[in-house]
């Protein structure tokens, strides 16, 4: 009995050494390959889902604009709440989804087009107050910033050209959009105020 008793504390000793060896290799070669797997299948995929409802945004900012000078404050609210409102989380999601290893973008580009998502948001928040108090130049003035971030984001994560969506309107071809329209108003109103001002 002595002699089994001597055998087995011998065995279990040796045991989990063998056993250990394995377990601490495998997760190892595991995470070495992982985030390349994760990366060649998310990456596609992520870039697919998030960057159309972002390009929707960029396409339509030129006629958001037009719509803040015409003063059409249902479209521009509809442009607000739908099309704006949706491309806040695609923005956060795409970034984050580079960050999962295996991708070629560079770390500090990642800090860009995160600050760039904030200030969209921060852009888009405001756009929506403004537009309840249906106050032009403070919608003008968040549409622009949307659009500033919106530049910096896709430019940051070379979105750009025919696989980042095409072309970006640029900041001030959407301030000429608004431009256009609130000259016109803006004439309209200077009449207006002169009439005021002779019939008095």
């Amino acid at each position: 009995e002595d002699s089994d008793f001597g055998a087995d504390p011998t065995k279990i000793n040796q045991a989990p050494p063998v056993n250990k060896a394995p377990v601490v290799v495998a997760p190892k070669s595991e995470s070495s390959i992982e985030p390349n797997l994760r990366s060649n299948y998310y990456y596609p995929t992520n870039k697919k889902r998030y960057l159309p409802r972002i390009k929707k945004c960029s396409d339509a900012l030129p006629q958001a604009a037009a719509m803040i000078g015409e003063q059409d404050w249902e479209g521009a609210s509809d442009f607000a709440l739908k099309i704006a409102d949706d491309t806040v989380l695609p923005m956060k999601l795409y970034t984050s989804s580079l960050s999962g290893g295996g991708t070629n973008v560079k770390v500090s580009y990642l800090g860009e087009m995160e600050k760039a998502a904030k200030d969209f948001e921060k852009g888009q928040k405001a756009l929506v107050k403004a537009l309840g108090k249906k106050d032009q130049q403070a919608s003008s003035k968040a549409l622009e910033q949307m659009a500033e971030a919106l530049q910096a984001y896709r430019t940051s994560g070379k979105l750009l050209g025919p696989d980042g969506g095409g072309d970006i309107p640029s900041v001030d071809e959407i301030r000429r959009s608004a431009c256009r329209v609130q000259g016109r108003s803006f004439e309209k109103k200077i009449l207006d105020r002169d009439a005021r001002v002779k019939s008095t």
